[in-house]
C-alpha cells in the first residue's frame, strides 16, 4: 500500500488522541505520510504529544457545521476518518445535535467527494443502530429498529447518529467508498466524562441504587486499534460493530466499587418507577435552562438492555476486544489518580 495522507475530524478528542497513539508506528515506518487534524478546539485533556511528530498537522477553529471552514483541508487527502460529533442527551440540544451530527457529517462527505478522497471511515455509535431491550438477544449491524420509538421518547442523540449514517449511505451509493464503525460506550484512561464521572460518583457514594438495564462498554484503546485495522486493511464489508462487553449496570457499579475499595449501591431501582420518573425528568428539562445530571433520555436508556454483537468484526476484520472491563476500570482509576482527578 502506498504511503497515505489521512485527515481526521475531531482528532483532538478522547478517541482521536488514542487513535493517534495507535497510528504513530505507521508514521514512523512510512505507511502514513501525513495526518491532518481538524478540530474546533485544542485537547481538553492532553493524552498525546503532538509536538513529537512533524508530520501531524493540527488546524483549529474548523467547524464542520460550516462547509467553507473545512473544505480546503480535504485537498490531496487519501482517506478521511470522521470522528467529530456532538454527544448530548439533553432535550434542549435537539437542534445542535442535528446541526453537528447530521449536517456536519453531510458537509464532511461533500468535501471528501469534491476533493476526490479515495476512502471514508465514519465513526458512528451503537446508538445509531437502536436496541432490542433483550439481554439474550444482542443486536448486530443489520438490526431493523423502529425509529418511531426514539422519536416518541425524545432520543435525539440516537436519531442524529442514525440520520448521519443515512448521509453516509447516500454518499456510498453515489460512489464514495465508505466504512461505518459502531463503537460501544467507550471507557478508558483519559476519559474525563463517562467513566470518570461514574467513578467519582461511586467513590463519593452518590449513586444510591443500580438502574435496572444494561449497556455495552468497550475500551477506547480497542476501538482505536479497530479503526487502525480498517485503515490499513480495507475490508469488503461496509459496517462493523466495535462493541465490547455487555454488562448490567449492577455489574458495572460493582466492578468500579470493588476496585475503589468502597461499597456499591445495595438495591436496584424498580422498573415500575420508569413511567413516573421519565415524564418528570422530561418536564424538568423543558422548563429549566440547565438539564439535570440524569436526563430523561439517560433514564430511558438505563431501563433497557442495550446489548450488541461484534461477531462480524471478529470474523471479517480479525478484531476483538483485548482489554477486559476490569483492566479498563483499573487503568482509568490509575490515570485519574496520577492526574489529581481522584483521591487515593
Amino acid at each position: 500500500m502506498n504511503s497515505q495522507r489521512i485527515l481526521i475530524t475531531g482528532g483532538c478528542g478522547f478517541l482521536g488522541q488514542h487513535l493517534l497513539t495507535q497510528l504513530t508506528p505507521c508514521l514512523q515506518d512510512g505507511r502514513i505520510k501525513e495526518i491532518h487534524i481538524l478540530d474546533l478546539k485544542p485537547p481538553a485533556v492532553s493524552l498525546f504529544d503532538f509536538s513529537r511528530y512533524p508530520n501531524i498537522r493540527i488546524s483549529l477553529d474548523r467547524d464542520i457545521c460550516l462547509y467553507e471552514s473545512i473544505s480546503d483541508a480535504f485537498a490531496g487527502m487519501d482517506c478521511v476518518i470522521h470522528l467529530a460529533g456532538l454527544v448530548s442527551f439533553a432535550y434542549r440540544d435537539k437542534g445542535k445535535l442535528y446541526a453537528v451530527n447530521v449536517k456536519g457529517t453531510a458537509n464532511v462527505l461533500q468535501a471528501a467527494k469534491e476533493h476526490e478522497v479515495k476512502r471514508f471511515i465514519h465513526i458512528s455509535s451503537v446508538a445509531a443502530l437502536g436496541y432490542a431491550d433483550d439481554p439474550n438477544r444482542p443486536i448486530h449491524e443489520d438490526f431493523a429498529f423502529d425509529w418511531s420509538i426514539a422519536e416518541r421518547k425524545h432520543k435525539y442523540y440516537m436519531l442524529s447518529k442514525h440520520l448521519a449514517d443515512e448521509e453516509v449511505d447516500q454518499a456510498r451509493k453515489a460512489g464514495l467508498p465508505c466504512v461505518t464503525l459502531y463503537p460501544g460506550l467507550m471507557f478508558g484512561p483519559g476519559d474525563a466524562t463517562n467513566s470518570a464521572r461514574l467513578i467519582e460518583a461511586i467513590r463519593n457514594g452518590k449513586i444510591p441504587f443500580h438502574l435496572p438495564g444494561g449497556t455495552n462498554i468497550v475500551d477506547v484503546r480497542d476501538v482505536a486499534r479497530g479503526i487502525g485495522q480498517v485503515l490499513l486493511n480495507p475490508p469488503e464489508q461496509e459496517n462493523f460493530l466495535l462493541s465490547g462487553t455487555n454488562l448490567t449496570f449492577r455489574q458495572i457499579n460493582a466492578t468500579i466499587a470493588r476496585q475503589l475499595g468502597v461499597q456499591p449501591p445495595r438495591k436496584t431501582l424498580s422498573r415500575r418507577c420508569k413511567p413516573v420518573l421519565f415524564p418528570l425528568l422530561l418536564a424538568v428539562e423543558k422548563f429549566r435552562s440547565k438539564p439535570p445530571q440524569l436526563t430523561a433520555d439517560n433514564l430511558d436508556s438505563a431501563f433497557a438492555f442495550r446489548y450488541f454483537d461484534n461477531a462480524r468484526a471478529k470474523r471479517e476484520l480479525g478484531w476483538a476486544p483485548e482489554i477486559d472491563f476490569e483492566q479498563t476500570i483499573g487503568d482509568t482509576i490509575a490515570w485519574m489518580r496520577a492526574n489529581g482527578r481522584l483521591e487515593r
